[in-house]
């Protein structure tokens, strides 16, 4: 019977990395996205769907296409997320009339008010995960996490979308 020993010349490897900034991102960044994910749903809006209102909040009316575009989703798969925030009369989609054959997809008052809670209840979140943070603190770790984005995406803004909070994870 042979017996497992082990070599330690050093500092524990796993205490160690533990402590990476990489793994740290990465471990954090999970628990955010719950978090974030579980806010959403409470108002019944998947991440998703609260980025396609956000931008018609922001933009105001955009053709289906240009918002598949802008959300970086397939035309089929964007119907799927309006055809619900439609029937709870959240958007309504109308024919362009520069162009009939377009549809614009335009926020309703109860999309614009669920759009208000659920960022509520986002920016709730996002005060209990940085709540050991001075105002300054948190200012500087969006700084460093922007530059970090930005150098990883060559300036790409919207390599953050929440197309990565719709999964579910265990």
């Amino acid at each position: 019977m042979t017996s497992a020993t082990s070599i330690t010349s050093g500092p524990a490897l796993l205490g160690e990395h533990r402590n990476s900034p990489g793994l740290m991102l990465a471990l954090l960044g999970h628990e955010a996205m719950r978090r974030l994910r579980d806010a959403h749903t409470a108002h019944g809006l998947a991440p998703r769907q609260f980025h396609i209102l956000g931008l018609l909040h922001d933009r105001g009316p955009l053709a289906q296409t240009d918002l598949a575009a802008e959300t970086d989703t397939a035309a089929s798969v964007l119907v799927t997320q309006l055809n619900p925030l439609e029937a709870e009369g959240l958007v309504t989609r109308t024919r362009d009339p520069r162009d009939r054959r377009r549809h614009l997809v335009v926020l309703t008052e109860a999309g614009q008010q669920r759009l208000q809670d659920a960022a509520a209840a986002q920016q709730e979140v996002e005060d209990d995960l940085f709540r050991s943070l001075t105002d300054t603190q948190r200012s500087r770790l969006t700084q460093l996490l922007v530059l970090v984005r930005d150098d990883l995406t060559d300036g790409n803004e919207r390599c953050g979308t929440p197309t990565s909070l719709d999964r579910k994870t265990p």
